[in-house]
């Protein structure tokens, strides 16, 4: 061998040595079992089937003093991110962007969300948003109605991660699946039961424009994309009187 061809040996396998050691580490770092996976996601165990679970926190974690505390929620959703390895810059997750909601409800483990608007153009009338929702956790019902000079807003969801079920007008309560348990905070106040389960890639749509709607997040939380025409805060009305935005 030539020096050429064994300068060329040698640097090709350093350059293989230094990509597997960054890779593994990289792995390391996104792996549950990993340090960094142990340290950020101790939301998370095995069920005794041997497969992942993501911790349902109770109520109580989310409340210091009787105050919402939403570091303590951002925290959980970081675990979700870890759990389903669903990759986000970090500058975003620590920016006002990020932001976390409970409905002024006291009952966030179970009701309650947090999410991020990628974009919300009023002047060409379309918008993205990303949902988090943890184990369990519903968006309190809600519809929209024509707000700002503009339509009430129409939108479709895309599971990414988890699975959700959409709850749509029509139907009763005797049509809500016996895997479902409907928080008692919302009893008396849910008045949509067309329910449809969806998983990662699944897609579901508004009904009816102005109509009553919710999700609900499955075991596993769920992170889901929703695509909509502009959303308009003041165009938001809750089914339940003491919802707030």
């Amino acid at each position: 061998m030539n020096r050429r061809d064994l300068f060329s040996f040698l640097s090709g396998s350093a350059a293989l040595f230094a990509f597997s050691q960054s890779d593994g580490f990289a792995q390391q770092q996104r792996q549950p079992g990993g340090r960094q996976g142990q340290r950020q996601g101790q939301g998370t165990g095995r069920n005794p089937q041997g497969g992942r679970t993501l911790t349902k926190y109770p109520n109580e974690h989310f409340y210091k003093n009787g105050k919402f505390d939403e570091e303590v929620a951002k925290a959980a959703y970081r675990e979700m991110f870890n759990f389903h390895r669903y990759s986000i810059r970090e500058s975003v997750l620590n920016s006002k962007d990020f932001w976390v909601l409970e409905f002024g409800l006291g009952d966030y483990s179970n009701v309650g969300m947090a999410g991020i608007f990628f974009v919300n153009d009023k002047e060409h009338g379309y918008f993205g948003h990303e949902i988090y929702l943890l184990p369990g956790q519903m968006i309190a019902e809600h519809r929209h109605i024509p707000a700002e000079g503009k339509p009430a807003k129409h939108e479709c969801w895309q599971v990414r991660h988890g699975q959700i079920w959409t709850f749509a007008s029509g139907g009763t309560a005797a049509d809500v699946p016996s895997d479902v348990t409907l928080p008692k905070s919302q009893d008396g106040s849910i008045t949509a039961f067309k329910v449809k389960k969806l998983q990662v890639g699944d897609m579901d749509y508004l009904s009816d424009l102005e109509a009553p709607h919710f999700m609900m997040a499955g075991p596993q939380g769920a992170i889901v994309t929703e695509y909509a025409s502009y959303h308009s805060g003041d165009g938001l009305r809750f089914t339940n009187p003491k919802a707030k935005a």
